[in-house]
């Protein structure tokens, strides 16, 4: 039954989503900045991603079981050699819910606004951070879900004055 319910959603949220892409319906901003704009080599910080929700949307976070049912939040790094990750994607202070009609498990979400960390080793005075994130956002007034994806890419100099480490993108 489970699976069936699973399928539903999946094919639900396909459809809504090719509608609401023809839209341009965009519930949830992106932005992104280090936590230091002009790191040292060999320091270690945040890559810090924000994402502005529309009143009445929520965001899935990136800490619950994928395979419970919403799609999980996540941002993949294109990797080059000015940077190394190090640990994994947090997400600060979401709020969790457990959904027993549907998904029958715990997951966690943002409302208005949500946040997600990711530490980086600085590894070269020419700092290059790319990647894409992925995530989907919801609203119970119409049951409709978006998928949200976008790249990101983050350019500074070690160390540097003027540094543009900071971007965004809608």
């Amino acid at each position: 039954m489970k699976k069936i319910i699973f399928s539903f959603f999946t094919i639900l949220t396909l459809l809504v989503s090719v509608a609401v892409n023809a839209q341009k319906l965009t519930p949830a901003k992106w932005s992104w900045a280090l936590s230091k704009p002009n790191p040292a080599v060999g320091e270690t910080v945040d890559i810090v991603f924000t994402v502005k929700i529309d009143k009445d949307w929520y965001l899935y976070s990136s800490d619950f079981d994928p395979d419970l049912g919403p799609i999980v939040t996540t941002i993949k790094f294109k990797a080059n050699d000015s940077y190394a990750t190090v640990g994994g994607l947090k997400a600060i202070n979401p709020h969790k819910k457990f959904d027993k009609e549907i998904w029958n498990g715990e997951y966690t979400y943002f409302k208005e606004k949500g946040e997600f960390r990711q530490s980086v080793k600085i590894l070269k005075t020419d700092i290059v951070i790319e990647g894409v994130y992925d995530s989907q956002t919801c609203t119970d007034k119409t049951g409709q879900c978006v998928p949200i994806k976008g790249p990101f890419k983050l350019e500074a100099k070690a160390g540097a004055d003027n540094v543009s480490a900071k971007k965004k993108v809608k």
